[in-house]
């Protein structure tokens, strides 16, 4: 009889510690994994979790930013390239979005010192300042999107190696 109790008290260990993996995310974790649509399964660490927590965030926000409008990096390119040959510039097919700003906005402060008191000129340089600026903003917001989204894959790296030991 006592092979027999020792192996209920084995299955209730083993009972107790499922139970135990199952409810060991903290109540937030789980409410967060939900919300997400994330299943919740035996044996998820709270390091599991916050990972995959991390990735369905990073693709919702991707997901989110194509649904608005986000343009990439190789459109802000062609139009930067566009607005460069508006104000007069050449640029060359290896020029990087950074260094077509900035030639712009030395171009177009340029021409403001040349055309100071000739208000036909000033209205269209104040619309080439308006097109680079929202030019500038929008890489600005490229290159945080990417920043983002690379430290999220980061993590995500940081934290698979953790749970496999590595």
């Amino acid at each position: 009889m006592t092979t027999s109790i020792s192996a209920v008290n084995a299955g209730s260990s083993a009972a107790g510690e499922v139970l135990g993996k199952k409810s060991s995310l903290s109540n937030d974790t789980k409410a967060r994994l939900e919300a997400l649509g994330i299943t919740v399964t035996d044996g998820m660490t709270e390091a599991d979790a916050k990972a995959k927590i991390a990735a369905k965030e990073a693709e919702n926000e991707a997901k989110q930013g194509n649904q608005q409008g986000n343009s990439s990096e190789s459109e802000i390119l062609s139009e930067a390239k566009s607005l460069a040959s508006s104000v007069g510039i050449s640029v060359s097919s290896e020029a990087t979005v950074d260094e077509i700003l900035d030639d712009i906005g030395s171009e177009l402060e340029v021409m403001l010192e040349d055309a100071e008191g000739n208000p036909s000129v000033l209205t269209q340089l104040s619309s080439y300042l308006a097109q680079l600026n929202s030019l500038e903003d929008r890489y600005d917001s490229v290159q945080t999107s990417q920043a983002s989204m690379y430290s999220a894959m980061n993590m995500i790296s940081t934290n698979n190696k953790i749970a496999l030991g590595l």
